[in-house]
């Protein structure tokens, strides 16, 4: 009896063991959204940085026209699908110039993840480039509205 009582132990932890294993070769699913942001660049509305304003809460963003003569904006620039720049230009006088640089990825298909790996400062503000050893992360949601798209802080 006692023996019969050992073999379905062993045997029961056969199993487990078993099943544990089988359990850590599975892979997980990795969701691949669509990122129709590569090699785009955009306007932004009132001439705020992604990544830089704080507490502006949406960013509207207009389609860049490469053709259009522009003196004075600020936009953001997704060169390549992980990496993104948000920087502003102006016309003489106003020779301050800032560039966020960092990293981005669709972590849903409406909502992307930044993540803030400097900030650099030319011209009359110039200054050291700050480099965050911890990248500065956020989240924001996206929507598509002709060409425009709005991002919106959660």
């Amino acid at each position: 009896m006692t023996k019969n009582i050992q073999t379905i132990f062993y045997a029961f932890l056969t199993l487990i063991f078993l099943i544990n294993c089988e359990k850590k070769n599975e892979k997980i699913a990795v969701k691949n959204y669509e990122n129709y942001l590569v090699n785009t660049t955009w306007l932004i509305n009132n001439e705020k940085l992604v990544g830089y304003e704080i507490v502006e809460k949406q960013f509207i963003l207009k389609k860049k026209n490469d053709t259009a003569l522009i003196w004075n904006f600020s936009a953001i620039e997704f060169t390549d699908k992980e990496k993104f720049t948000s920087y502003n230009s102006w016309e003489c006088g106003n020779d301050c110039f800032t560039s966020i640089d960092g990293t981005y990825k669709f972590v849903d298909k409406s909502e992307i993840e930044f993540q803030i790996e400097s900030i650099t400062r030319t011209g009359t503000c110039e200054a050291p480039i700050e480099r965050f050893g911890k990248p500065k992360i956020f989240t924001m949601t996206i929507e598509k509205f002709g060409d425009s798209l709005v991002l919106n802080k959660n």
